[in-house]
């Protein structure tokens, strides 16, 4: 499954680049063009989020979150390429549908990439699991949202805290590895040290006097 997700990724990324090139060189930028660069596009978007959901994680609990996030990949681009061509009824829950789905699927990917560090110091342990809630919060957010539970009084509101959810979710995930290099992410070599024995440094022995004959 991983193979053929890399290699639909690749593939996807190579004729959009090929396909974007030739409509911006050449093309009069019509319907169809249009559609076919949106269909490579998502391919390669849905196959990175499906790609990431099988990222080996660190941490039991996520397990069960890689299949999810995997199947709302393949869902959401199956909803997605009929939407590009118009052949789905684009009704008000299909796009609600639709947008759910993704939120769930590259949500599912961002926290698997985020598991798949493996911390074993507890300032970047808590870091990152900190970095994990704040994807998750800013994924719910978008989710309300997009179910229309917000109304006019509660608007600036919400703008102003999906803002700031968001800028601590990228502050969360781009500082997680300079973080683990700063306070080093490793006990090991600490625990080699004081576990490590001290060797005792040989006893010299005494030299011996030498006792000059009197004459």
């Amino acid at each position: 499954m991983r193979r053929a997700l890399l290699i639909a990724t690749l593939s996807s990324l190579m004729i959009s680049a090929v396909i974007g090139i030739l409509i911006f060189l050449f093309g009069d930028f019509n319907d169809n063009q249009q559609h076919l660069l949106l269909t490579t596009l998502a391919i390669g978007g849905f196959s990175l989020a499906g790609l990431a959901n099988t990222a080996r994680v660190s941490v039991w609990w996520l397990w069960p979150l890689r299949p999810v996030g995997l199947a709302t990949s393949v869902v959401a681009l199956g909803l997605a390429v009929p939407l590009i061509w118009e052949l789905l009824y684009d009704t008000e829950t299909v796009w609600k549908s639709f947008g759910t789905l993704s939120v769930l699927a590259f949500t599912s990917a961002h926290v698997s990439l985020l598991g798949a560090f493996a911390p074993k110091n507890s300032a970047v342990w808590a870091w990152r699991s900190a970095a994990m809630l704040i994807a998750l919060g800013v994924a719910g957010l978008i989710i309300y949202a997009v179910w229309g539970h917000i109304n006019d009084a509660q608007r600036e509101f919400y703008f102003r805290g999906i803002g700031v959810a968001v800028i601590l979710d990228v502050l969360g995930t781009v500082g997680l590895y300079p973080l683990s290099k700063l306070v080093g992410n490793s006990r090991s070599g600490a625990s080699k040290k004081s576990s490590s024995p001290k060797r005792a440094s040989p006893r010299r022995k005494p030299a011996k006097r030498r006792f000059s004959h009197s004459r």
